[in-house]
């Protein structure tokens, strides 16, 4: 094994191989121009169908390189027992973008059976390699094809073929290219966990409250294992340091995608395992979807990376009041919220959970609906009485007067029961859709989900504060209704059997209202724009394949809120304040968190 070499040889080295680039580079002012690449090519005279080799340069004098047939013939001296890197062909001035995806593609044979090895590496300190791959050549020319994200973004990046540590020998390269890949969903990790994640909402019936917390962990992790590898933005919690080791024969960076796995993987086990859940084989599925380009050390150093971001994420919410498990003590007056289907109230302590943005749950509380002081004013206000014939005539199961469209919208929107992945399942589904439409990539989608999550796990503290944390934790339209015109009515909410069905929890102010609000407030100050079309999905077992065009978010979000109306669970004042919320909490978020 080679000595490790100290910063001033590294420097020698650079300085040593741009001196050779220059010579080369002069020299080519009386040689042929190279060929131009081809588009999307960043690699110049790759071909060498004009017989020159510039701007290819090599660092050992005793290397010779020549143009014979239209391939490049490398003949190598012997440096047995020295590093790979002793003699080098490389090409210099080119960029890469962190977290970009590419694919690196060339012909290699030789004329005795070797290995070789190929780098695209910083041009600068630390000399870390975006992929570091070596191949088996033999007499046979070979195409060979390695795949890679790169960890760093480098205006001036060098590709490097390393034919130290070898016995003499004559190589020849043909057909090198390096060009970016277009954004392919299935290869995102983010996308990839985000879809994990989903999946367990659907196995588990769990509330929306634990659920987005647990997708604010998940995601808030991923986003600063991104950061922590590429250097691009800023982390939500931690900047894992990267360090580097100091030989030229390792001087490897964390890979992005092993980062965000490992990240992803930690969070999810330490928060589902007491639900008897396992994501080894979700861990698998993520290893094989990983570019080609990745070595056993680039591996390890992102498994450091991003075991580090998860459990910085984990630490920081080990007590934020999420385990809050005081019982709920039910005032008993008119107006006052008890059981509608024989369950105890669903998380009374929300509200008073540590915020992951805001200062507080009441940051942005609403005032209490129709302006009422106490319940007994609430009752007595016309506001209040128009609002519950509104649910009584719009949102019985046996209304005449609602729509289809409005009856699909009600069950559109649903996603209460157990097997759904709930409100903020689908409100992730739908930012998935915008995201393959406007074919974002690994960084821009760890930011947006990022931002998304961190927004529905305070606006589920903020709607919940409402609901148990102020004067008035309103009664469902069921029971109001049924205060005023005896037993018969019953919402269109149903459960898949067809008994009636409404959320165990106050209906001031609408969950399903605030998590839209604050959803479409992230996707309009992510985008730059609120008019961006696209066709949402649903999993609620009452609207199978039913899909609604939404011309933009805010109308995406107003139509959620609407929808709980239809359903015969919500007044139209929970919707109202509920959007009001969400939005500042959602614009809120944005302007302080994950900014770049």
């Amino acid at each position: 094994m080679s000595p490790p070499i100290n910063a001033r040889q590294l420097r020698r080295l650079l300085s040593l191989v741009l001196a050779v680039a220059l010579a080369s580079t002069l020299t080519a002012l009386v040689r042929p121009a190279p060929a131009a690449a081809a588009p999307g090519d960043l690699i110049l005279n790759g071909t060498f169908d004009n017989g020159s080799t510039q701007p290819w340069w090599t660092r050992l004098a005793s290397t010779s390189t020549t143009v014979n047939a239209g391939q490049l013939r490398v003949r190598t001296s012997a440096t047995v027992g020295k590093p790979v890197w002793e003699d080098l062909v490389g090409h210099f001035e080119f960029g890469v973008t962190a977290a970009q995806s590419y694919r690196l593609q060339f012909d290699a044979s030789a004329d005795v059976n070797r290995s070789l090895r190929v780098s695209v590496s910083r041009a600068d300190t630390p000399f870390t390699s975006a992929v570091d791959q070596s191949v088996a050549l033999t007499s046979s020319m070979r195409r060979f094809t390695v795949d890679f994200a790169s960890p760093f973004g480098d205006p001036k990046a060098v590709l490097l073929f390393h034919f130290g540590g070898q016995a003499a020998s004559t190589v020849r390269l043909d057909n090198i290219s390096l060009t970016p890949l277009a954004v392919n969903p299935a290869t995102d990790p983010i996308l990839y966990w985000n879809g994990i994640l989903l999946a367990t909402y659907k196995g588990l019936d769990l509330p929306p409250t634990s659920s987005s917390r647990e997708a604010a962990i998940l995601h808030a992790a991923m986003h600063d294992a991104a950061v922590s590898v590429t250097g691009v933005g800023n982390p939500y919690r931690v900047r894992v340091p990267v360090s580097y080791p100091g030989t030229m024969d390792d001087v490897v960076a964390p890979s992005l995608h092993a980062a965000i796995d490992r990240a992803a993987y930690d969070v999810l086990t330490a928060l589902y395992t007491r639900h008897g859940r396992s994501f080894t084989d979700a861990l698998d599925g993520a290893v094989e979807r990983r570019p080609s380009g990745v070595n056993d050390a680039e591996e390890a150093r992102g498994d450091t990376v991003g075991a580090a971001a998860a459990a910085a994420n984990l630490q920081a919410r080990a007590n934020d009041g999420s385990d809050n498990d005081r019982s709920y003590q039910l005032d008993g007056v008119p107006g006052s919220w008890r059981p509608t289907n024989g369950k105890a109230a669903v998380s009374p302590n929300w509200g008073l959970v540590t915020p992951f943005a805001l200062t507080s749950g009441q940051q942005f509380r609403p005032g209490l609906p129709a302006g009422a002081n106490g319940y007994d004013d609430l009752l007595g206000k016309d506001e209040y009485d128009t609002q519950v014939r509104e649910i009584r005539d719009y949102g019985g199961r046996t209304s005449s007067l609602r729509t289809p469209e409005q009856t699909q919208i009600a069950f559109f929107w649903a996603n209460d029961l157990g097997g759904t992945y709930k409100p903020p399942g689908q409100l992730f589904s739908h930012t998935r859709i915008v995201s393959e439409q406007r074919q974002l990539g690994i960084l821009a989608n760890a930011r947006l989900f990022g931002l998304v999550a961190l927004a529905l796990a305070d606006a589920a503290i903020a709607a919940w504060d409402a609901k148990y944390q102020t004067p008035i934790d309103l009664w469902r339209p069921v029971t109001a209704i049924e205060a005023t015109e005896g037993t018969g009515w019953q919402p269109l909410s149903q459960t898949r059997e067809g008994v009636p069905y409404t959320p165990a929890f106050p209906a001031y102010i609408s969950g399903h209202a605030t998590f839209a609000g604050a959803w479409s407030a992230v996707m309009k100050r992510f985008f730059g724009t609120d008019a961006i079309a696209f066709d949402a999905t649903t999993d609620d077992p009452h609207a199978v394949d039913v899909v609604r065009h939404m011309t933009g978010f805010d109308h995406a979000a107003e139509e959620n809120a609407l929808s709980r109306i239809y359903l015969g669970v919500h007044y139209r004042f929970d919707a109202e304040a509920g959007l009001a919320t969400g939005r500042s909490v959602g614009a809120y978020v944005f302007a302080n968190r994950l900014r770049q």
